[in-house]
């Protein structure tokens, strides 16, 4: 055929980059190596040109002809077009045909039609019989017509088909909407059509560029989604989904699939604890279902359950994501999706000529999140620590204003306060001041004007950088009668604007589904990732001296990076490179040796210098299977499925500075990890039609394995410098390794009706046995669902025009939690631990006993509820509302044992969870014109849960029967994340001290007279504290907003995500509020409380009393206090895309079938209630460590090119 030189042209370019992808695999088999090659090369050997030699069977007795449609359709894939109107001119066939070829069925089932056929590609058009089959005159002058077709928001149609009218001549759009059509006679009339579409007629006339905008008919409500194990219409389908399509995907710049999820979809919530690319959010589907086991919900990608996470995808290859949230939807997966079901679906081929597309993107990245509001000025920390030592003088010691401002500025560096322990400045010196001055003026208690600023090294600067991001996708795609291929590549190089942090990507995907015979189907679908992760050490967070973002907020401005002079010159080594201030008399001062407070002997700026923390990943995924139909109405499918992952993990503490230096002479631990899923599919459905009734039933099998070993070991003392190897160190720290094995296998079944498109009803049932419970080896799950199309009422289509759609749904369910967590899969057993002692050659082994198991240890059980209703009215405002009920039954919960038995408690299916909330999801189409286009989406989600009921063991008769779990205190019938803290109460005017409440007891009314027990005092001491019920930190809504905005060849596309309502304590605002002078601080501490500003709220700062002046905020019940408490709400900018795409006259010049050229922001512009605080980096608003890696912002640019 004409396109397969050019394809092959590419094909050279494609075999060549593919040959550089896998050469990076060493262990991949050289057979698994060559495996996408070959199929690449098969695919362009079964293009053919379209037939209708596939075979189908009919039997039908005065059935309706769209029922005979229908089915020629299931069985031979081709698409019929024809005009809403023209339906009711269809008469009854009656004709029983067997494995006969199309072409020979179709002149029988129109034999007494009033209608004609033409075939293009894949789409079978209907039109009416003419009386006069008078063909066209002949026009001297013929034509070369080109167009684009568009829908009526003006997305562009792909796979349009167009043909000259009175012949069977046309084409078909191409993905980007375009259509070329030589040989076009000048007075010809073109016929436009497209499933879901109204066909419309176009006179061509002198016209050679046409742009044809396509009317949507009410059955697009026959959007076809996949849903577990098959696909169904979303008309349909009785369970709660919400499809994601990949255009919402590619839009946004982000390097994980999961990112793209973000105020997409009601009824989920991501958090990202950490802004290192390539790390997967975390996902949460209707909330929380357990408290020891999994909440995260199922992975399935192509139709097979995915462990390797969704950072192993290209989100480029990814067609569309359903989220599938209900039983009625997720119950066949039995044990496994009871938190949800994320269901991908990748991209394949589709009809018509051979397409190549290429995506090339740059972004620049920068952090998105602003940084808590540190004190950065030097100078304004040294007034910061004048104003601690002078409060002291004045109001602790008794000294006059004078005298207390004399001595501050004299002992600046020296004066000790209350605890004796130093006021952190370190002798450090950052001005150059006259001799016989001080630095600061007694007077005023600011920084002289005369000093001059010698150095200020600035720790953010030095780390964060703007990253240039760049990736690079292309892909190959195709489909003939019996063949589709798709085949991809793609490179990702995302370095991070932390130094010294990024993640590279570079896939392969093959994907070829093909008709082997008239009643076999086949096909294989193979990925391989290589995915590499450089992160900063102590990116997840923590107060540790390794962690960058510690040292950019909890050290003071005054310390610096390097180590300089008495001129504020950097003081260079040997070989003039600079020398780090390690916090250990590095740099001159005229103070004496200069030394931290904290972290002597470290400095980040080393570590990232010669530290590494890297991880590997190599990830191999392969699906393939055969489809046969037989007995007209039976589909047999079996399914295999194997995903591989080999992991190398590296990280090295360097010889020369930091603790690794000082404790181990340097140290490099490195591991390796290997794990395989098999999992085996084997499916028989059946389907019939009979007059209006259609129901369908599907059985299956399920076979699931999971196999890991891993090792792991460490050295220390390192011989040479800068050597991250294992053979660089000569002494062995650790040597650990283990293996796992477990398995799964399930029993199936589910059987849809509907009546008159009108009744629907569901049903399903699963038998999962589990290698995780020995005595309860086998659980049984099963859902009943319903819908009822209120829309197709007759009284409703005769009195209520403006409801284009309107059904109602409900669905109920069992549904099993086989994730039990890996420290506690073996809880139904003993478990001992192992250990040795004396010499390698003469070891003493002992076994002892870590716990004790439960036999009759078994799945949580989710029953779970679920009501919606979806409409669409006037054809142009649209959405979902859901009403969910998950009630988690045999929790596993840890039940303690007696002190006396020596060991620690076990879990036990002891608890009851309650998970209930609203989702809404609407839409509308605002304008509907042929140049402009103008849709809106908002979604918004609540949920709560509570705890129902927990074992006595856990109950305390002083917490009203609940237990006391870090910031919450959890009690049956109250909120699982009800906020019990130390209440904030201001400033005590009288002393300057912090204050927090207090509940009278009985014990303390003789020092309250006058007051009864439960009165609410404050105490400015920490210890007398009493913790108060605040609410739950669970937000109020959830959700998102998106906007498009098409006018002509541009676009524009708007996305926000949001949450309202909720509590979230940052650690971070903790420590940097009440830490002793030497440590960074919050502004909020500048506007602190004094004589002369009685109006703050913060303490009066005092030197050498941490947590403002002995009172707990910052430290002990201060960790627990709502000082540090705020409101979760945020609002987030998540993408803007603005696109041109350039006109058909111009990519022809450029030997280019497309071509659109964009620029896109992501995480644009984000606020909180606290600037510096992201609710979005915990999911219970108290979980989350301190001076976390903050999330990305980026500013790209585009081009999406087709060839």
């Amino acid at each position: 055929m004409k396109y397969v030189p050019y394809l092959r042209e590419a094909v050279k370019i494609t075999v060549n980059a593919m040959a550089a992808v896998f050469s990076m695999t060493p262990r991949c088999p050289l057979a698994m190596k060559l495996t996408p090659l070959a199929v690449f090369l098969l695919v362009l050997n079964t293009y053919a040109e379209t037939s209708l030699a596939q075979r189908v069977s009919i039997r039908a007795n005065n059935v309706p002809l769209e029922n005979v449609l229908r089915e020629i359709r299931k069985q031979s894939g081709y698409d019929f077009l024809i005009k809403e109107e023209y339906l009711s001119k269809f008469k009854p066939v009656s004709l029983e045909v067997s494995e006969m070829e199309v072409g020979t069925l179709l002149p029988l089932v129109f034999a007494n039609q009033q209608f004609e056929y033409s075939v293009n590609g894949k789409i079978i058009t209907l039109v009416p019989k003419r009386t006069s089959k008078a063909s066209l005159p002949v026009e001297t002058v013929q034509q070369t017509v080109q167009g684009t077709v568009k829908d009526e928001t003006g997305a562009l149609i792909a796979g349009a088909s167009i043909y000259i009218k009175g012949t069977q001549r046309g084409t078909m759009t191409n993905d980007d909407g375009r259509f070329v059509l030589p040989d076009v006679p000048a007075g010809a009339t073109l016929v436009i059509s497209n499933t879901g579409y109204e066909t419309r007629e176009v006179a061509v006339g002198s016209q050679t560029a046409l742009t044809i905008t396509l009317t949507t008919v009410s059955q697009e409500i026959d959007e076809v989604v996949v849903v577990a194990y098959g696909t169904a219409k979303k008309k349909d389908f009785t369970g709660s989904i919400t499809s994601v399509s990949s255009d919402d995907i590619t839009q946004q710049q982000v390097s994980t699939v999961s990112q793209a999820l973000e105020g997409k979809v009601a009824g989920i919530q991501l958090t990202s604890p950490s802004g290192q690319p390539g790390n997967d959010s975390k996902i949460r589907v209707r909330g929380m279902g357990s408290i020891n086991a999994s909440n995260d919900p199922l992975i399935v990608v192509d139709g097979a359950v995915f462990n390797l996470g969704l950072s192993a995808l290209n989100p480029d290859d990814v067609e569309s994501i359903v989220v599938s949230k209900d039983a009625a939807a997720n119950a066949i997966y039995g044990s496994r999706a009871a938190n949800g079901l994320i269901l991908v679906t990748t991209k394949k081929g589709k009809s018509g000529t051979p397409k190549i597309g290429v995506d090339l993107r740059w972004g620049a990245f920068s952090q998105g999140v602003p940084d808590m509001e540190v004190v950065r000025d030097p100078g304004t920390y040294y007034e910061y620590t004048w104003q601690g030592i002078y409060n002291y003088m004045r109001y602790k010691q008794g000294y006059t204003d004078a005298d207390a401002r004399q001595y501050a500025s004299d002992n600046l560096f020296t004066a000790n306060g209350a605890s004796n322990t130093g006021n952190g400045l370190g002798n450090y010196m950052n001005y150059k001041i006259p001799e016989g001055t001080t630095l600061i003026d007694p007077a005023t208690g600011k920084i002289r004007t005369e000093a001059a600023l010698l150095y200020h090294d600035s720790w953010p600067d030095y780390f964060l950088k703007t990253a240039l991001r760049q990736e690079y996708n292309t892909n190959i795609s195709g489909a003939s009668e019996k063949t589709d291929y798709y085949v991809s590549l793609g490179m990702l190089k995302n370095p991070s604007y932390v130094m010294g942090s990024e993640f590279n990507r570079y896939s392969a995907r093959v994907n070829l589904n093909t008709q082997i015979a008239s009643w076999l189907k086949g096909g294989a679908n193979m990925s391989y990732s290589k995915n590499y992760s450089n992160a900063p050490t102590g990116y997840t967070g923590g107060t540790t001296n390794t962690n960058i973002f510690t040292f950019m907020n909890l050290f003071a401005p005054t310390y610096p990076i390097y180590a300089y002079d008495a001129n504020g010159q950097i003081i260079r080594d040997a070989d003039g490179k600079p020398v780090y201030d390690l916090g250990t008399n590095q740099t001159y001062s005229p103070y004496g040796s200069t030394a931290r407070n904290a972290f002597n002997g470290y400095s980040p700026a080393v570590y990232f210098e010669k530290d590494l923390t890297e991880t590997t990943n190599d990830f191999f995924s392969g699906r393939g299977y055969l489809e046969a139909k037989f007995l007209k109405d039976f589909t047999l499918k079996a399914d295999v499925a194997v995903d591989n992952s080999y992991q190398n993990y590296l990280e090295y503490g360097n010889n020369e500075s930091g603790s690794d230096a000082r404790d181990y002479e340097g140290r490099i631990r490195s591991a390796f990890n290997k794990a395989m899923t098999l999992n085996l599919t084997q499916l028989l459905t059946w389907n019939r039609s009979f007059g209006e009734h259609t129901l369908d039933a599907l059985v299956g099998h399920e076979f699931n394995k999971f196999q890991s070993d891993n090792i792991n070991g460490t050295k220390y003392k390192m011989y040479a410098l800068d050597n991250p190897s294992m053979g660089n160190a000569v002494r062995v720290l650790d040597l650990t390794g283990g293996d796992e094995e477990r398995t799964l296998e399930g029993y199936f079944s589910r059987v849809n009706y509907n009546y008159a498109e009108k009744y629907y009803l569901s049903a399903s049932l699963r038998t999962d046995g589990s290698s995780y419970f020995r005595g309860n080896r086998w659980g049984t799950f099963w859902s009943l669902g319903g819908a009822y199309r209120i829309g197709e009422e007759n009284f409703i289509k005769d009195n209520a025009d403006w409801i284009t759609d309107l059904r109602l749904r409900g669905s109920y369910g069992v549904q099993g939690n086989n994730g039990v967590p890996v420290s506690t899969r073996y809880a139904w057993t003993n478990t001992y631990g192992l250990s040795a002692v004396g010499s390698i050659t003469d070891a003493e082994f002992a076994l002892s006993a870590n716990t004790w198991g439960d036999p009759s240890i078994t799945w949580e059980s989710n029953h779970i509820v679920d009501g919606g209703l979806d409409f669409r009215l006037w054809n142009r405002f649209y959405g979902t509302v859901d009403y969910f009920r998950r009630k988690t039954v045999d929790l596993l919960l840890s039940v303690s044992y007696p002190a006396s038995a020596g060991r620690a408690g076990a879990l036990r299916n002891v608890g009851k969870l309650l998970n209930t909330g609203l989702e809404v999801d609407l839409g509308v189409d605002i304008i509907r014109k042929p140049d402009l286009n103008w849709s809106f989406n908002i979604n918004a989600s609540r949920y709560r849960t509570t705890l129902l009921e927990i074992p006595d063991n856990m109950k305390s008769s002083g917490l009203d029967g609940g237990y006391l779990s870090g910031n919450f205190l959890r009690r049956e019938g109250t909120d699982y994340f009800n906020l019990y803290m130390y209440r904030y109460a201001g400033v005590d005017q009288e002393t300057g001290l912090g204050m927090l409440y207090k509940k009278l007891t009985e014990a303390d009314l003789a020092n309250y007279p006058g007051k009864s027990v439960g009165d609410v005092v404050t105490t400015t001491v920490g210890s007398e504290a009493t913790r108060f019920e605040l609410g739950t930190s669970t937000p109020d809504l959830v959700g998102g907003a998106s906007t498009t905005v098409r006018y002509k060849d541009f676009d524009l596309g708007v996305a926000v995500s949001y949450q309202l309502g909720g509590k979230v304590v940052s650690r971070t605002y903790q420590y940097i509020t009440g830490q002793s002078i030497g440590r960074g601080v919050h502004v909020d501490l500048l506007d602190a409380w004094t004589p002369e500003n009685t109006d703050s709220n913060i303490p009066m700062r005092m030197l050498g009393d941490t947590n403002f002046g002995s009172q707990p905020i910052g430290g002990g019940e201060g960790q627990y206090s709502d000082f540090s408490l705020f409101d979760a709400d945020y609002f987030n900018l998540r993408s803007i895309n603005l696109g041109y795409r350039l006109s058909s006259s111009l990519t022809q010049r450029l030997h280019l079938q497309g071509l659109r050229v964009y620029v896109a922001a992501d995480n644009l512009y984000f606020v909180s209630a606290k600037k510096g605080v992201d609710p979005r980096q915990v999911l219970d608003g108290v979980s989350v460590n301190p001076f976390n890696y903050p999330q990305t912002k980026s500013i790209s640019f585009g081009l999406n090119i087709s060839l």
